[in-house]
């Protein structure tokens, strides 16, 4: 048996000694290391009070600043004033005034530079391509055209034909009706483009061939043509990238000018007099449910306060309150 295993086997088993059964009522018996954190902080809390009769002993009694005159103590304690007096709520509804009128005007100047980005969108006759298009707009692009009132919301998807219903009250009606569609499309199928070269018997001259120096020069005059056409369509499709992203940006913009200026409002209408009561709070209207596991681990499943609540920007509805009616005199 070596011996580490000899003494690990007969030993002794090592108890912490607890408080004594009539001296519950004074607590848990005191440890070394209870005593070790008590000593430090009444030793700490003496050299301070140490320090503080050391600096009264030695201090000027001479000593005089301009700033004595000015301060004041109640009952030998020293009140310091913070400097922030409270402004009267006439001056304060003033001041929320000019605020409000600020955001008006950022708002305004915003407006129009919406309204010329949409006129620029509007000027661009290809902004809705068809479906085998390369520049098709996307889902995101839709939804800014149709936030910025561009595009109705009730347009459907691009490339499909619009069904027209005709109503008839009898079935002599109905055939009318049939033959004027059938007698369009006969007249769309034998337009002049869609019929052939009629053989009347004379020759026909053949158009001699080109040369093949011309040939080559139209060739790449053909190549040239195309690579700027290329160009400009590449360009034209960027300029309306970037003006879709100015146009979502200012957009959002305006929403959160709109929701400033409308809580400067109601701030001066709650300093009013008048009872209100709140229909309804700042909130998300969407999204509020989704939370992340992290988070609701690090707080232990427990549910967070209103206050506490991080707002987002995208999904943020502005408070609500509405005013008790009261008979005007």
């Amino acid at each position: 048996m070596t011996s580490s295993l000899r003494n690990s086997v007969h030993r002794r088993n090592h108890k912490e000694r607890s408080q004594l059964a009539h001296r519950t009522k004074l607590g848990f018996l005191e440890k070394h290391s209870d005593y070790v954190k008590r000593a430090r902080d009444y030793h700490s809390k003496q050299d301070r009070l140490n320090r503080l009769k050391q600096k009264v002993a030695e201090r000027n009694k001479d000593e005089f600043y301009f700033s004595m005159t000015k301060e004041r103590t109640r009952e030998g304690v020293h009140i310091k004033d913070r400097g922030n007096v409270a402004l009267p709520t006439d001056m304060v509804k003033v001041l929320k005034t000019q605020d409000e009128n600020y955001v008006r005007t950022m708002r305004a100047s915003g407006l129009k530079k919406i309204d010329k980005i949409k006129s620029q969108l509007t000027e661009m006759a290809d902004l809705v391509q068809e479906e085998d298009s390369d520049a098709q707009l996307d889902e995101h692009e839709v939804q800014i055209l149709k936030k910025a009132k561009i595009l109705s919301d009730k347009t459907g998807s691009f490339g499909k034909k619009r069904k027209h219903l005709l109503f008839a009250e009898n079935v002599d009606e109905v055939i009318q009706l049939t033959k004027k569609r059938k007698d369009k499309e006969v007249v769309v199928a034998t337009s002049p483009s869609s019929v052939g070269e009629i053989d009347l018997g004379w020759k026909t001259v053949e158009p001699k061939a080109k040369s093949k120096r011309k040939t080559t020069r139209d060739q790449v005059d053909n190549n040239v043509s195309t690579a700027v056409s290329e160009e400009s369509k590449q360009s034209h499709l960027d300029k309306r990238k970037s003006l879709l992203k100015e146009l979502s940006a200012r957009l959002d913009r305006d929403r959160q000018l709109r929701y400033t200026q409308r809580e400067f409002e109601m701030q001066r209408q709650l300093m009013g007099k008048g009872g209100r009561k709140k229909v309804l709070d700042a909130e998300k209207v969407e999204g509020d449910d989704e939370e992340n596991e992290d988070e609701v681990d690090a707080r232990r499943g427990r549910r967070l306060k209103p206050s506490s609540r991080q707002i987002d920007e995208e999904t943020y509805r502005p408070r609500v309150y509405k005013w008790r009616l009261e008979r005007k005199r």
